[in-house]
């Protein structure tokens, strides 16, 4: 596929094994930069993504891995957890790193800043790549949708301009 999942759950549908996750896992991040709202944003997480466990090798780090990103985001755009992200089978069964697990420095490091919704989901990593860029205000709005609503508002204004220039003639 040539586009970029929008949703988490759109990358457990691609993904056949862990590689792929992460593919696609990085593909979601870049395009999440392009939300700029709340809103978006939690619409991201909103659907409960099908289960990795059986599909592949490490499927249960990957469903612990979409679970723990699903609260993290919510927490911090202000919004609920999505309820899929508490269900049961979306922790890793081990403790799993993020970094070399040969450093017991890095290890430790992880083990100290891993962020809430991963640590309860068995998950450990230093640094979670969250490019979030909100803004106060209005989502931004494509250019077509600019044009649209451009348009729409001439098109009132010459009617009403019309109503107006036909009050006159009548009167």
């Amino acid at each position: 596929m040539s586009t970029r999942p929008v949703t988490l759950a759109e990358i457990a549908e691609r993904a056949e094994s862990l590689e792929d996750f992460g593919r696609h896992f990085r593909d979601w991040l870049h395009e999440i930069r392009q939300h700029s709202s709340r809103l978006q944003l939690a619409a991201v997480v909103e659907a409960e993504p099908p289960r990795l466990a059986a599909r592949f090798t490490q499927g249960a780090v990957a469903d612990a891995w979409l679970a723990a990103y699903a609260e993290h985001l919510a927490a911090r755009i202000g919004r609920p957890v999505p309820a899929w992200a508490d269900k049961r089978g979306r922790v890793s069964p081990e403790p799993w790193f993020a970094t070399d697990t040969a450093s017991p420095r890095l290890r430790l490091i992880a083990l100290r800043d891993s962020p809430v919704a991963f640590k309860k989901r068995n998950l450990f990593t230093a640094t979670v790549d969250l490019p979030l860029a909100l803004r106060a205000g209005r989502p931004a709005k494509s250019v077509e949708e600019k044009r649209r609503n451009n348009a729409e508002r001439q098109r009132r204004f010459q009617a009403k301009r019309q109503a107006e220039l036909k009050q006159l003639r009548s009167g």
